[in-house]
């Protein structure tokens, strides 16, 4: 089998610059969610998510497919915001192996608590840093990449 091989320098280099820049981005929004709310980013998801969705509900394994997350790894998290009384498993009604996850009022209230803050970390380390024109291109960039690996099933 044939070593694959970076196609060029500047290819290499902006791999080295993307994977550098999404650890920070991540690690920023990471701290900043730790510090002022105690919760993680994941942990942010998935109470943003079930805000958005009807009745503030999702089946599992549906949140589970648009957060990318393992079945095992939600688990976990939902039982810690259960735990902490921001969100509830409810039973499927005719559906014994269904369950939802459900945010709870005092989760909802603490999200729209923490919203701006993560609005304002998300600026911070990413819109701000950009023009204009470079933030609507790393849109497009990003749903091109993120569209080419659905479509791959990744």
């Amino acid at each position: 089998m044939e070593e694959s091989r970076w196609p060029s320098d500047e290819a290499l280099r902006a791999w080295v610059h993307y994977l550098g820049a999404h650890t920070l981005v991540e690690r920023a929004i990471e701290r900043h969610l730790h510090e002022a709310a105690g919760i993680s980013h994941a942990e942010y998801e998935i109470l943003a998510r079930l805000d958005g969705a009807p009745g503030r509900r999702m089946r599992m394994g549906e949140l589970a497919a648009v957060l990318f997350s393992p079945g095992s790894r939600l688990n976990y998290r939902i039982n810690r915001l259960a735990g902490l009384g921001w969100v509830r498993r409810e039973q499927h009604p005719t559906d014994r192996r269904g369950l939802y996850a459900v945010l709870t009022g005092a989760g909802a209230d603490f999200l729209h608590g923490i919203a701006p803050g993560y609005r304002q970390a998300v600026h911070d380390a990413v819109i701000a840093p950009l023009t204009g024109d470079e933030f609507a291109e790393l849109g497009r960039i990003s749903r091109k990449l993120f569209q080419h690996h659905l479509a791959r099933g990744n």
